[in-house]
């Protein structure tokens, strides 16, 4: 009988103690992002910075990847505390890939506007040399990869960075110029 008043104790007290979670209003830089070229084989490391902009934590309780070549490499849940600004760090594996990819990256948890975030990025993924190589040439490579003179030299190949749309990629002013044209031409 003691046991089962003691239960009832600790149970009401666990349910008095519980909290409602508020929402977070957040800004992520650079949602959809273009990587240059990687060669296969790879890994390219991709970095989002989240500013909490709200007065109440952000828990990010679940991150969703389109491929299981693009991993997170942190810890769950990620907590960024009232106007702080925290990272949500991916690897994507470009082994499996060649030509042009794009992966979708969603993080779950108490946004103001959502119940998720989407993350985009593309890149275009090319062999090495005239040949294909397999997987286990690929597993070779990297298992046996050390950093050469290279790389001390002129930096990894894939620290380059990203671009975004916002007026910095030159196919979009192609086009903005090209449609000006054939609307100066075209006349209704």
């Amino acid at each position: 009988m003691r046991a089962f008043l003691f239960s009832i104790v600790i149970f009401l007290g666990l349910c008095a103690c519980e909290r409602k979670l508020e929402l977070a209003e957040v800004e992520i830089t650079d949602v959809k992002r273009h990587y240059y070229p990687v060669i296969q084989g790879e890994l390219l490391g991709i970095t989002y910075d989240i500013e909490n902009m709200s007065d109440h934590p952000l828990f990010i309780r679940e991150i969703q990847t389109t491929c299981g070549c693009m991993f997170s490499e942190d810890k769950l849940p990620i907590v960024i505390l009232p106007k702080q600004t925290g990272k949500v760090h991916f690897t994507y594996n470009s082994t499996k890939n060649t030509g042009y990819v794009e992966h979708f990256a969603w993080l779950y948890g108490n946004f103001t506007d959502s119940l998720y975030r989407e993350l985009q990025f593309d890149t275009n993924v090319v062999p090495p040399k005239d040949y294909t190589r397999d997987y286990e040439e690929l597993y070779h490579q990297v298992q046996t990869r050390s950093d050469d003179m290279r790389d001390l030299v002129d930096g990894k190949s894939t620290d380059k960075g990203y671009y975004t749309d916002e007026g910095i990629d030159p196919r979009d002013q192609n086009r903005k110029e090209t449609q000006k044209k054939v609307d100066n031409l075209v006349t209704f």
